[in-house]
């Protein structure tokens, strides 16, 4: 797999369908977008959702907050990103997943694809996130916009994948994110 491309693809898809949601909804406040719901059994991998909230969405009740909540977010799934990046899912497939043909080797193959996707994910955020600041998707998009993976599925891995997703420089910028991350730390 050409990761670099993958990457790119990615980050052209993603900075084009937020361009096009920020274009579509003015007024609104974008603050922030962040993949989730990523999936990869034994026989395929698939696209993780692209999600994207604006401040006005963000509603707490008892003390809970949906402001790092994807699945509670005004735009849950952005199908465009998913179905942009859907042909690059079925090549992960074919190239990681489909020539195992014992356990063992069906499972190295997860560890490694799933290794790598996490890592080309994170690095698809940070891309984002600076084309964002530099003005380069929408001129609406505010200066700390930022991009994430939150995966509360994957439980105790949600913090590292938080870390990994946004540069130590760009953590200090999202005081709401970082005690987000605090508070996942301390659990």
């Amino acid at each position: 797999m050409d990761w670099g491309a993958f990457e790119k693809a990615w980050h052209d898809s993603g900075c084009r369908v937020l361009s096009d949601l920020a274009a579509a909804c003015p007024g609104e406040r974008l603050y922030s977008a962040a993949f989730h719901l990523f999936y990869m059994d034994g026989v395929q991998i698939l696209p993780p959702a692209l999600a994207a909230n604006t401040e006005a969405a963000v509603h707490e009740d008892y003390g809970y907050s949906t402001r790092f909540t994807p699945p509670e977010w005004r735009w849950d799934v952005l199908d465009a990103t998913s179905d942009a990046m859907s042909p690059w899912y079925h090549r992960l497939t074919e190239e990681y997943l489909a020539p195992t043909a014992t356990e063992a080797e069906r499972d190295a193959a997860i560890n490694a694809l799933d290794a790598a996707h996490d890592t080309a994910m994170a690095n698809v955020c940070k891309a984002i996130t600076t084309t964002a600041r530099r003005g380069d998707i929408h001129g609406s998009l505010p200066p700390e916009f930022i991009v994430v993976i939150l995966e509360g599925q994957r439980g105790d891995e949600e913090a590292a994948l938080i870390r990994k997703s946004v540069g130590p420089q760009m953590l200090p910028t999202i005081p709401e994110l970082a005690e987000y991350l605090r508070q996942l730390e301390e659990t």
